[in-house]
């Protein structure tokens, strides 16, 4: 009767780690396709903002000097 409660446990831990990999290559590929990506969009955003805010400026400050 051990017997079968031994081949019991294993083949349940052995069940539970199939779904604890899939859950961590999961993760992983959703970090790969979507949010490294996803984060890079936003900085790539954020210097187009910042450089368009400084043409912005420089471009009132000629008008400025101009009248």
């Amino acid at each position: 009767m051990v017997e079968v409660g031994v081949v019991a446990y294993v083949g349940a831990v052995t069940f539970l780690f199939f779904f604890w990999a899939y859950g961590f290559v999961s993760f992983a590929l959703d970090l790969k396709n979507k949010i490294i990506p996803g984060v890079r969009r936003y900085l790539r955003g954020r210097r187009e903002q910042q450089e368009e805010e400084r043409k912005r400026r420089e471009r009132e400050e000629r008008e400025r000097e101009l009248y």
